[in-house]
Parts: C-alpha cells; structure tokens; sequence
C-alpha cells in the first residue's frame, strides 16, 4: 500500500513539474509490464516446485496468522487483542506442521478448508518446506497461463506503442 501512495505521489510531482501525460503514461505501462513478468516468474517457479513435490496425506490444523503479520506488541496480547493479517492454512504432514505458501480464501472457507484428511504436494523452498493443497494448485496453473499471457500483451502493446514492432 505504501508503495502505490509514493507512485501517486512521484506521478503527481512529475506531473507538477510539467512532465508530458504520454512519458507518464509510458512510465506507467513499463512498470505494469514488470510487475507481471515478475509475477508469471513467481508462477512458473511454483509450478516448477509442484513438478518436484511429493504428494502427501495431511490433515488441516486451522487457519492462522502467519508468524511475521502477527504484531509484536506484548501489551495487545496481554489484553486479548486478535492479530490482524492474512490467514494461512495450516497442515499436520507426517507429524510436522508445514504451513500453505498462498493466504486461505475468504470465500467458501468452511467448503474449501476442511478438517479432514487431504492430498497435498510439499515442496521444498531452501530449507523450508512448504505445502500445496488443492486450490492452491489451481491458483498457481492460472496465475502462470492468466499473468503469462498478461505480460505478452503488455510487451507487444508497448512495443508496438514504441514503435519497434509493426
């Protein structure tokens, strides 16, 4: 979030000091376009994971606040305060808590999310390991084809745009 207010604060000195609509605009689709070539390497290197994975029996333990969105303020907790971020799934692989890469999804929780024993894929991230379960699998596969495709139309626009491609 603090990102995007300092974009709109550069583009709007920018704009302030005269630079022209159409270099701003520019600016603009460049950075769009690096943002979804950087996410479709995210993607591929998921599913680059997925493909050396093991499938695995696991059992969801719950859905909680990953440990760095979680405040360290001891005063809150004392109080009972409820920490506020994104919650992750959590599963019980071969008696080892192992947490889901992507935030559970707010909708349908109950029907995604189940208390039951499930497939899923861990991987290795370093030395971390990590887990895939059904829907984030699904997420993966269509974020690389929707961002891959994403990033090849954003490319040929500005090129075209450029006028390096005809």
């Amino acid at each position: 979030m603090e990102i995007l207010i300092i974009l709109f604060a550069a583009f709007g000195l920018l704009f302030l000091l005269g630079v022209d609509v159409t270099t701003l605009l520019s600016i603009l689709q460049v950075l769009l376009t690096a943002v979804a070539a950087l996410s479709t390497i995210f993607f591929v290197m998921c599913i680059f994971m997925l493909m050396f994975s093991k499938k695995k029996k696991a059992r969801l333990i719950g859905l909680e606040v990953s440990e760095k969105n979680k405040g360290d303020n001891e005063q809150e907790a004392e109080q009972g305060a409820q920490k506020q971020g994104m919650r992750f799934a959590h599963y019980l692989v071969d008696g080892e808590k192992l947490v889901n890469w992507f935030p559970a999804e707010n909708v349908l929780q109950k029907r995604i999310y189940e208390k039951k024993e499930v497939n899923v894929r861990v991987a290795r991230f370093g030395k971390k390991k990590v887990v895939f379960d059904r829907h984030s699998t699904v997420i993966v596969i269509a974020g690389a084809v929707l961002m891959g495709l994403s990033t090849f139309g954003l490319t040929v626009y500005w090129l075209t745009w450029a006028g390096i491609i005809k």
